[in-house]
């Protein structure tokens, strides 16, 4: 049994799309999109139609050079907002949404050098969402708490090395908190920082990956229990593979040969038989490759999907509510997003394209 995907739909989104995330900013029960538009300082939202198609996008000023996006109720309102690492800026684009897919205007909030891939999670247990965001300039994770109004407390900054980029979070021990793992580019190296259960973070421990660490996903690819890690590597063209003993340490990486010049990664179950698979953006050659998991922390041959060019970003959904997990991926250069939707024990389901 593989994964199958149809062809990929494309669908303007700004200039320069790079970061994605989806959530339902309309109150429809349909996933949304929204996008950072590095080339206009811009948020696009494409409302979902529920079928699997989208509306066209409308923009959001946001900063100079927005990278990384994520949503969350911030001020407890029950609408969905948005938080955009501003990576020329120097802060984070705060947009509190008024619940039809629309939003006030940004506000900023200060988070060192220059913040480029950010999340929202709870990190002290007060029940009010916070955010992480790697600073590529200082070479910190920067945790600020949440007020649950909206806005934040000042930065909290966590060193973890030279240059981090991707950024995850998770629990990582079983605590009942989450805690970070960074993907530190200039040191080939992942970094995680388990919480001590109150938003405050031990130091960071160094695991060696491959050269170029962009993204990292984290789900149990063993079905062990444990959460391990799936990290995209820019410059070796693979992805690390480190099993998580379930105390936060990690074995060694194994690695997976994908293509050229790998950014955005995602874990998800998307053949529905209860293991974890990957997708991984492969700019390099402008395609998506799917790993079907085999459930021990392996996985099968690689599946391509074309997508527009210099894919970067990926976020999962079920978009046309078929109970299926579906893809949606920013085309930097392309100036689109690609959904692809899935198609797996189908009947009409068609071959992947560039088995190997």
């Amino acid at each position: 049994m593989g994964i199958f995907f149809q062809p990929a739909v494309f669908y303007p989104a700004g200039s320069s799309p790079y970061g994605i995330t989806a959530a339902d900013f309309n109150g429809d029960g349909h996933l949304d999109l929204a996008i950072t538009d590095i080339g206009t300082g811009e948020v696009a939202v494409l409302l979902g139609n529920g079928d699997g198609t989208f509306q066209a996008a409308s923009f959001f000023d946001v900063g100079i050079n927005p990278t990384s996006i994520t949503a969350a109720d911030f001020n407890n309102d029950g609408k969905m907002d948005l938080a955009v690492a501003d990576l020329n800026g120097s802060d984070i684009a705060i947009l509190i949404g008024n619940g039809n897919g629309t939003f006030q205007p940004a506000t900023a909030v200060a988070a060192g050098s220059n913040p480029l891939t950010i999340v929202s999670a709870d990190f002290n247990g007060d029940h009010k969402i916070d955010l992480a965001v790697t600073d590529v300039g200082l070479g910190n994770v920067d945790v600020l708490f949440g007020n649950g109004d909206g806005t934040f407390q000042p930065a909290v900054p966590y060193s973890v090395g030279n240059a981090p980029y991707g950024l995850a979070a998770a629990d990582l021990t079983g605590d009942g908190v989450a805690d970070l793992v960074a993907a530190v580019g200039g040191d080939n190296t992942v970094a995680v920082l388990l919480n001590n259960g109150d938003g405050t973070f031990q130091a960071a421990v160094p695991y060696p990956v491959g050269t170029g660490p962009m993204e990292i996903a984290i789900a149990d690819f063993n079905g062990d229990g444990k959460r391990d890690l799936a990290v995209s590597n820019f410059d070796s063209q693979n992805v690390a593979i480190l099993l998580g003993n379930g105390n936060g340490t990690f074995q060694p990486a194994s690695f997976i040969l994908i293509g050229s010049y790998l950014e955005g990664i995602i874990a998800a179950d998307f053949d529905n038989n209860g293991t974890f698979d990957l997708a991984v953006a492969d700019n390099g050659s402008n395609n998506i490759g799917v790993l079907t998991g085999n459930a021990n922390g392996t996985f099968g041959p690689i599946q391509f999907y074309p997508v527009g060019s210099y894919a970067a970003g990926l976020v999962t959904g079920d978009f046309n509510n078929d109970g299926r997990t579906d893809l949606a991926v920013t085309n930097t250069y392309s100036d689109n997003v690609a959904i692809l939707l899935n198609e797996t024990n189908s009947p009409s389901r068609g071959a992947p394209f560039l088995n190997r």
